[in-house]
């Protein structure tokens, strides 16, 4: 397996800031600068015909990520969208396990020496610039 991710990996066929973990499947987010997760549980068709709140807010969620990724990326910040019920961060050699709590929705900021930062709930794409300027500091490029 771990062939397979390398091989893939140096012909550019797997993102290297997410990869699969073991049995689980659970995406693992490598850490190596600031990087903004956002996070979103894995919904079926079905449910998104039967609760129209929650296919509201995922397709917010796909807006505002797809608004703010070249915004975050000019200022040296990495932006990651995960859909699932968790997800594990790798920094270096210690790999921490995140699972949202009863809102299952939203992101999780992180940099190399700082503590995370996680904030539930669909934000603009405007809030969520601020926010990440606020955690990691202005202009980083």
């Amino acid at each position: 397996m771990k062939r397979i991710i390398l091989v893939l990996l140096c012909f550019g066929l797997l993102d290297a800031g997410i990869l699969l973990q073991g049995a689980d499947k659970a995406p693992i987010v490598v850490i190596a600068r600031p990087t903004v997760v956002a996070f979103f549980p894995r919904v079926s068709d079905a449910e998104l015909a039967k609760d129209p709140d929650t296919n509201e807010a995922l397709s917010d969620f796909q807006l505002y990520a797809s608004q703010v990724r070249s915004k975050l990326q000019m200022r040296g910040i990495d932006f990651r969208e995960i859909y699932d019920q968790g997800f594990s961060i790798r920094m270096g050699s210690q790999i921490t396990r995140f699972r949202p709590g009863k809102v299952n929705v939203g992101y999780y900021l992180i940099a190399p020496g700082k503590k995370p930062l996680v904030k539930y709930g669909v934000m603009t794409d405007e809030d969520l610039l601020q926010l990440a300027e606020q955690y990691f500091g202005s202009s980083r490029k």
